[in-house]
C-alpha cells in the first residue's frame, strides 16, 4: 500500500523523529494514532500521545512501543539507514520522510521537496529493507484527509 492516506488509516502508532511543528504529532493524533516520540535531550525522554475524551494527552514512556507502523522522520537524509532500522525493529510498514524544503531547496517547515536522485535512492533503501517510503504529501495535509475515517 502507497497511497499516503490510505496508510494512516490503517495506521494505529507511529513513532515520531523529529517533526517541524506541532502540527504533525497533533494531526496524528487526531486522525487515530497513538504516536511516541523523544521529547528532551536524554534518549530516556520519551512520551507517548493519545486521544483521551476528544483531547491530545502526552505521558511519558519507558520505551519505544514493541510495534509501530510508521516511522516518521525530519532528520536529514544520512539518517535514513537507522531510520530503516528502527522501522524494521518496530515491524513498520512505512517510513515517511519529510524534507523540510521547497522546490527551491529553502527551509519550509511543511515543505516535501526531494530532488528525483534523492528520492529514488530514498526509496530503494527503504524497498531494500522491506519499508514503503512516503515523502509526499505533507503528513499533516494526509491525517486531515484519513481522518475521515
Amino acid at each position: 500500500m502507497t497511497d499516503p492516506v490510505e496508510i494512516l488509516r490503517s495506521a494505529r502508532a507511529a513513532v515520531l523523529h523529529d517533526w517541524p511543528s506541532e502540527d504533525v504529532p497533533h494531526a496524528l493524533v487526531h486522525a487515530g494514532l497513538d504516536v511516541t516520540f523523544q521529547g528532551g535531550p536524554d534518549p530516556d525522554d520519551l512520551y507517548v500521545m493519545r486521544l483521551v475524551d476528544g483531547r491530545p494527552e502526552t505521558s511519558p514512556v519507558t520505551a519505544l512501543p514493541e510495534r509501530a507502523d510508521i516511522v516518521y522522520s525530519h532528520r536529514p537524509a544520512a539518517e535514513l539507514p537507522g531510520l530503516l532500522a528502527e522501522a524494521q525493529r518496530l515491524g513498520a510498514a512505512t517510513l515517511w520522510h519529510q524534507s523540510g524544503r521547497n522546490e527551491d531547496g529553502e527551509k519550509d517547515p511543511t515543505g516535501v521537496f526531494l530532488t528525483p536522485s534523492e528520492a529514488e535512492h530514498m526509496a530503494a533503501l527503504a524497498h531494500a529493507a522491506g519499508v514503503a517510503f512516503v515523502s509526499a504529501p505533507y503528513i499533516v495535509a494526509a491525517a486531515a484527509a484519513a481522518r475521515s475515517r
